[in-house]
């Protein structure tokens, strides 16, 4: 009789545990191309480290995350890095829809990544003669 009651104790207590948590969901989608998901890119939580890929729908999801403040990192090749602050809140589900835009390069920052780059043959070609 001891065991049951320690045993439903036990599960009692995982339950109420696990109910203490809650999610973040959402969705990455291009700004430029009329909300087009953006598949395979990254999403992080900065406080955990955890990190997500979004699917062919652009969505993502963290789950079993405590109550509190969240800043969640969203990221693209060729597109902004974008932060958003999001609140957690036990049993509840945050729902989020974040827009990225692409990123530009200006043609001064493209020259100097070129001349950087000649740079570097030239000396490596003068020092291996």
């Amino acid at each position: 009789m001891k065991q049951i009651i320690v045993t439903i104790a036990f599960f009692i207590s995982a339950f109420t545990f696990a109910q203490n948590t809650g999610t973040i969901s959402g969705s990455l989608l291009d700004f430029e191309s009329n909300d087009e998901p953006l598949i395979m890119a990254k999403a992080s939580i900065k406080e955990t480290g955890a990190e997500v890929m979004s699917d062919e729908n652009g969505v993502f999801k963290f789950e079993n995350l405590a109550e509190g403040t969240y800043t969640l990192v969203s990221s693209f090749i060729g597109y902004e890095t974008k932060n958003y602050e999001a609140k957690v809140i036990s049993n509840k589900a945050t729902t989020i829809k974040l827009h990225l835009r692409a990123s530009t390069i200006s043609l001064d920052d493209l020259m100097l990544t070129l001349s950087a780059n000649a740079d570097k043959e030239e000396t490596s070609s003068i020092s291996t003669n």
